[in-house]
């Protein structure tokens, strides 16, 4: 016969293993442009008192939300609506997020629940299969439609569903040069070129010449033969989960197909301060390679990119030095060969939100130093902007949407995607540099890229 303490602690065990199956594991896989806002709106959403552990360290409702914002990977744990609830985010991308709910197929999420101190691996990297954890996506959120993806009927052997898209906001997308690119505050250029007299820009025809050839003179951007050249501007990008990639593609005319050039530096001597990495010498770059794709599907040598905004941000605050602007390279006969022998300079052009670039490219928490700050180039001659945007003057920029599949979301896991998408619209979509898409976003599109008109 059992004794009393016996039974008492039976029902203690009995009584936390309750509670702990009753806790609901919610995930989800999204953009890197949908990070801050979503990451805003959770921390919101749920009561005080939320812990959150992801690659970035570990907070809590009582600490800086910026290691949430600032996390591509990681576990919340706390409770919505009287409901004890870890939420599982995996900011891998729009495409990744796409297909994750479309295609309902395994994913990686950090193991941690939540709870706990320090980093996490990131599970996407890790080769060690207790850093992560593999299961299937509650919903997610893309700035891209699903068909601008290939996630459409079947792809790659894969049968993908229609999935529930609602618009929650607006991200910019806009063009970023590198440090000494001429209007920098920091530049070799001279009378002429300093900031707030040169302003750079770059042409929708331009774009698309540079992502399709990987690199262009100066002279190009800047019309000045004479001094420019010789120096050569290089193209990098994002890869194929990103959002970014095919809202830029589309947006200059490449499509969603087409292959474009873009390069793999090989960076020393970088900065990391505030979770921010910065600075550094490329010592060298080649085209980038296939073994370093780090999307849903492959593409060919030179067409890769960056798995996020915040490591192509960083490429973005760095200097050329003389074996990478000149583009050194070994031939088949594996002697050194140079394309642009006659260079002395060059810059990286690339793409990113506002909420990456404001911070990690622009300096604008001082946390990067000046000399090593880029700029921000105008499309076709105009600023990115928020009232541009707006009013349509700006064509560069992509929705926000919630992805829900058309069945199995229930009960609390759907209540919470219907409560994040409300306050992502409503309250948080300005988070990270987005706007809302509401009545003074005065302008509409129907595809990604697609034409601009009013609404």
């Amino acid at each position: 016969m059992k004794t009393l303490k016996t039974l008492a602690l039976s029902a203690l065990v009995l009584a936390g293993s309750s509670l702990a199956s009753a806790q609901t594991v919610i995930r989800i896989v999204a953009s890197n442009g949908d990070r801050t806002a979503t990451q805003t709106a959770i921390s919101n959403l749920l009561d005080s008192g939320w812990v959150f552990r992801g690659i970035n360290g570990n907070t809590s409702s009582a600490g800086s939300l910026a290691t949430a914002t600032g996390a591509n990977f990681g576990a919340w744990n706390g409770t919505y609506s009287g409901n004890p609830v870890i939420i599982k985010v995996s900011y891998s991308g729009a495409l990744a997020g796409i297909a994750a709910v479309a295609g309902n197929l395994d994913q990686r999420f950090v193991a941690t629940d939540g709870t706990g101190s320090g980093a996490v691996p990131n599970p996407l990297t890790s080769a060690n299969p207790a850093d992560y954890e593999i299961a299937k996506a509650d919903f997610g959120f893309s700035t891209n439609f699903q068909s601008t993806s290939p996630f459409n009927g079947t792809f790659q052997g894969v049968t993908y569903s229609t999935v529930i898209e609602e618009i929650v906001g607006v991200s910019p997308l806009g063009f970023y040069a590198s440090p000494g690119f001429p209007g920098t505050p920091v530049n070799p250029h001279g009378t002429g070129y300093e900031h707030g007299t040169y302003k750079p820009n770059i042409t929708t025809q331009l774009a698309q010449l540079l992502y399709t050839t990987g690199s262009l003179s100066l002279a190009q951007f800047t019309g000045d033969y004479s001094n420019h050249t010789n120096y050569r501007v290089y193209a990098i990008g994002r890869n194929t989960d990103a959002g970014q990639r095919f809202g830029a593609y589309t947006e200059i005319g490449l499509g969603t197909t087409t292959n474009v050039t873009v390069w793999f530096p090989t960076i020393t001597g970088a900065t990391t301060t505030s979770g921010i990495t910065f600075g550094g010498n490329v010592t060298s770059h080649q085209l980038w390679p296939v073994n370093q794709q780090p999307g849903t599907f492959a593409v060919p040598l030179g067409s890769g990119g960056y798995n996020s905004g915040a490591n192509l941000a960083a490429v973005l605050t760095v200097a050329l030095n003389e074996a990478a602007y000149k583009g050194n390279f070994l031939d088949e006969n594996n002697q050194p060969q140079q394309l642009y022998p006659n260079a002395v300079g060059g810059y990286y052009i690339g793409y990113l939100t506002p909420g990456d670039a404001n911070n990690r490219v622009l300096g604008a928490n001082n946390v990067v130093p000046a000399g090593n700050r880029g700029v921000a180039l105008r499309y076709n001659g105009v600023e990115l902007t928020d009232a541009n945007v707006r009013n349509g003057t700006y064509t560069a920029w992509l929705y926000n949407r919630i992805l829900k599949p058309q069945t199995g979301l229930t009960g609390t896991k759907l209540t919470f995607a219907n409560a994040l998408r409300d306050r992502v619209r409503d309250f948080d979509a300005p988070s990270g540099g987005g706007l809302f898409n509401d009545a003074s976003f005065l302008v509409k599109r129907f595809t990604d890229g697609g034409l601009v008109v009013p609404k």
